[in-house]
């Protein structure tokens, strides 16, 4: 496998990083190769035993990709849920995939604490969204080998210094709490930028845009009064047809022979009753308690497969209710990526936070959404699904509302944290890496090739 101009350039500054620093992190915007360059710099670097961490999903593309490469008798490739059992184990290369995902905060993620639980000569951070809410995300991420901020012992202390103008905000029990979202841009990336290298769609010449668009449904009444109760009272009752958990139903049984039950809905908080307004309006909701879903409403995924049933189509959603529903409207479903790329037929059906990275669906017409998850990170990466170099055709991006329903708010506020991904691309920025990059060129200019 054969890596493009832009991908070799990537890869050379990474070398550099890796050999002469020990950590470098590749931000690449989604569908640029950002696992192929990683790859390549396993034997360049005489690496024996390295280390992938990356989603579930992702792993049967990039075994396959190691494969094509030779290595692997020398790369190991598991998901982020098998790190405990790799505690003190030691590897000559780390690679985070996603690495995003350990950038939880104020307090580190397990994620973070099962990484520092092995011993590593080099770390290689990759992501195409490296701070999909705020710069805070960054702490954790640059001190999993501590190339900067060494000298703070905690995120807070690293706060505390001007990196973060530290607020507060209330939580969903009226309790005030600091609020450590407002970092400071320019001081974080001016410190982080010397290990950093970027690679963007334009790099590799992607030409097509996205074609994003919201369509909105009529949902039934009863939607709708479900919806006015919970915002009214905070409490709504339903007396259920269906009652749905995991693969069975459960209830009693009327006179009738029916399946029922009594759904009480609960949302004390304010968080509560956005979470269920939002599950609500795709006409489908978790009861108290019980953690069983219901399905009142299916006027969403009939609008779906009326509209785009005739196209090559891939389907997000967010609860396992949602996801009934839709296998009941698509019996071709399916939630392989591989088997919906090979099967001309075939529907992908997926969880959106389990297949917003790291998943090719880049044979869909249009990629879905029923309603809209609450991270800026799904709306980010999982829209980039069905991209790809060469297509001729922009993806087509729908997102799925109930008229008259809170989506499109959550929709607009979810897109305005678009800039917290953007702003590691701006082109005013400069070429990062500077440092990399200068020996790179003088190494070219006396035309030597070896790194």
């Amino acid at each position: 496998m054969e890596l493009r101009e832009y991908q070799k350039e990537a890869a050379d500054k990474l070398y550099w990083l890796l050999a002469r620093k020990q950590f470098a992190y590749l931000m690449g915007e989604v569908r640029t190769g950002k696992t192929l360059t990683a790859l390549s710099l396993i034997e360049r670097l005489g690496i024996q035993r390295c280390l992938l961490v990356t989603k579930k999903k992702a792993i049967p593309s990039i075994e396959k990709d190691a494969k094509a490469l030779g290595l692997q008798d020398k790369v190991l490739i598991i998901n982020y849920e098998r790190l405990p059992k790799f505690a003190w184990t030691f590897w000559q290369l780390l690679i985070v995939d996603e690495a995003h995902s350990i950038g939880a905060y104020p307090k580190p993620s397990g994620r973070w604490k099962n990484l520092r639980q092995m011993s590593y000569e080099k770390v290689l951070l990759m992501s195409g969204t490296a701070s999909p809410e705020s710069y805070s995300q960054l702490y954790h991420q640059m001190t999993l080998h501590r190339p900067v901020w060494a000298q703070y012992k905690n995120f807070y202390e690293w706060a505390k210094k001007g990196y973060v103008d530290i607020g507060e905000k209330y939580i969903g029990t009226g309790q005030t709490v600091n609020d450590y979202s407002n970092a400071n841009k320019e001081l974080i990336l001016k410190d982080i930028d010397p290990y950093v290298v970027r690679m963007t769609q334009e790099d590799a010449g992607f030409e097509t845009k996205i074609d994003e668009a919201v369509r909105y449904v009529e949902m039934n009444e009863t939607t709708y009064r479900l919806a006015q109760e919970i915002i009214d009272d905070g409490i709504a009752e339903y007396h259920a047809d269906e009652v749905f958990l995991g693969d069975s139903f459960s209830g009693g049984t009327n006179l009738d022979g029916n399946n029922y039950a009594d759904f009480v809905i609960l949302a004390d908080t304010g968080a509560k009753r956005l979470s269920k307004l939002k599950q609500i309006y795709c006409g489908t909701v978790i009861g108290e308690g019980s953690g069983k879903g219901i399905i009142f409403d299916r006027s969403k995924a009939e609008y779906i497969k009326q509209r785009y049933g005739n196209h090559k189509l891939a389907i997000m959603y967010c609860y396992e209710a949602e996801r009934k529903m839709l296998y009941e409207a698509f019996p071709n479903a399916t939630d392989s990526p591989e088997e919906f790329n090979e099967n001309k037929d075939a529907v992908f059906i997926g969880q959106v936070r389990a297949s917003r990275e790291g998943v090719n669906l880049s044979s869909a017409t249009y990629l879905v959404f029923l309603g809209v998850d609450f991270a800026a990170l799904s709306y980010l990466q999982a829209r980039d699904r069905a991209s790809y170099l060469g297509r001729d055709t922009p993806p087509r991006i729908r997102y799925v509302f109930a008229a008259n329903g809170i989506e499109t708010r959550i929709y607009s506020t979810v897109r305005k944290k678009e800039n917290f991904t953007i702003s590691h691309y701006n082109k005013v920025r400069g070429e990062l890496s500077s440092e990399a990059g200068k020996k790179i060129r003088e190494r070219r200019l006396r035309g030597d090739q070896a790194a």
